[in-house]
């Protein structure tokens, strides 16, 4: 493995190398051996860290430690995490603390490795052990967090919840409401919506959450209707609309907006998508279009990723189009310029869509070719796709691999990558970093 340890924490930071996306196109695909010799031959450590997840599901452990074994030997710290978790999972649980916990030390140095360890303890089966070691220091960012998630399921939530300090409170509430004590999880919560005179945004989203999954309808409208409602109420209109109250989350979401108006548009998308949940496109489309040419080019964009979620990219098509041929797209035509392409492929018009990229100018063709790359894919035109990828500038390296995996051809595709070393090098004379 030709990597050194400046260039793994590189390749760590900036997501150089293979993508994970791209990792698992290739494990779903079948190519895990592929994977196995990028960490190898590579360095690749997302490839390393996914094979070994791999390997163990399939109980090759000896093998998932081979994998691991080059970043141990350069002292890749993340490397020993691993390694213990082999550990653990082959049922050598001693092994992974003593690995982690250094020469006889049973404390770890710092919090990440507290929880971590924490974390390999649960797993083990060993739960009461894990709650010790963190119990010293749920003061610490995270920590309070990790007891609450290494816990679940496990029987201890009344000793987590004796541990606990008042100021996790989103954790208290989470673990109260796992023990059926909902009532109580929605006091913990309300009573820490406001902390020195600033109101928790997160805190009033996770309280209308408590309440949407427990149908406490009455306690949901109070918060879409009071001082909070720009955080509640689209929690309140999916409650309605599950119930069958749709007219009522409607006609309180145009109240708002006629309130807010021309600040509005929040309200205007928790609309949009109560209206395109019926299928009332129509009726959404009419909610959006007062917001386009705004800064940020208002709903359209909204607008469009909704009816193509909804398998009706036809009428996105169509709706654009329409905008254009009335001169409405001026202020939103660099996002049309980019994405029409990707519009006209999920609607099926792939011969429109390449039709249509063929006429965009020439600066504009980077931002688009990663789209005609996927055309050209669902062509069954898998080269032409994989060499436009590789002869646009700025493309990531690894696009063109991904493709190639879809069709069995990972191996060639990483062939054709730089390594880590001459891709750091290359990104740090075009950008500086």
């Amino acid at each position: 493995m030709d990597v050194d340890l400046e260039t793994l924490a590189w390749h760590a930071e900036s997501n150089g190398g293979l993508h994970l996306r791209t990792v698992k196109v290739l494990l779903d695909h079948g190519q895990l051996e592929v994977v196995i010799r990028a960490a190898a031959e590579r360095g690749e450590w997302v490839c390393a860290r996914e094979a070994v997840r791999e390997l163990c599901a399939a109980g090759e452990f000896g093998r998932a430690e081979g994998v691991m074994a080059p970043f141990m030997a350069i002292g890749w710290r993340p490397a020993v995490w691993e390694t213990a978790g082999i550990l653990v999972r082959a049922g050598r649980v001693e092994d992974a603390v003593a690995l982690v916990s250094g020469a006889g030390d049973a404390e770890p140095r710092s919090a990440e490795d507290c929880r971590s360890l924490a974390e390999l303890l649960a797993e083990a089966g060993r739960v009461d052990e894990a709650i010790e070691l963190l119990a010293p220091r749920l003061e610490e960012d995270g920590t309070a967090y990790c007891l609450e998630r290494v816990t679940e399921g496990q029987g201890r939530d009344e000793r987590v919840l004796d541990l606990l300090p008042p100021a996790a409170a989103s954790s208290r509430a989470r673990v109260l409401e796992r023990a059926g004590r909902v009532e109580e999880a929605a006091r913990t919560l309300r009573d820490a919506i406001v902390v020195r005179d600033t109101v928790m945004v997160g805190t009033v989203k996770a309280l209308a959450g408590l309440c949407l999954r427990h149908g406490r309808v009455e306690e949901l409208r109070e918060l879409a209707t009071g001082r909070h409602a720009t955080y509640a109420v689209r929690d309140y209109a999916r409650a309605l609309g599950e119930r069958g109250r749709s007219g009522e989350a409607e006609a309180l979401l145009r109240e708002l907006i006629a309130e807010a108006e021309p600040y509005a548009e929040h309200y205007r998308w928790y609309l949009l998508e109560l209206l395109c949940r019926q299928g009332r496109f129509g009726d959404a489309e009419e909610v959006a279009r007062p917001t386009y040419g705004h800064e940020g080019h208002g709903l359209l964009e909204s607008f469009v990723h909704v009816l193509v979620e909804a398998g009706r990219a036809d009428l996105a098509v169509r709706h654009v189009e329409e905008l254009d041929a009335a001169g409405v797209l001026d202020e939103e035509s660099d996002w049309v310029l980019v994405n029409r392409v990707w519009l006209l492929g999920e609607a099926g018009r792939y011969e429109d869509a390449l039709a249509y990229a063929a006429t965009l100018p020439p600066e504009e063709q980077p931002y688009t070719n990663m789209t005609v790359s996927g055309v050209l894919e669902r062509l069954g035109r898998v080269d032409e796709a994989v060499e436009l990828l590789r002869t646009t500038e700025g493309a990531s390296a690894w696009e063109p691999v991904e493709v190639l995996a879809r069709h069995g051809r990972g191996a060639e595709g990483l062939a054709g990558m730089p390594s880590l070393a001459e891709e750091r090098e290359e990104r740090s004379r075009r950008y500086g970093w």
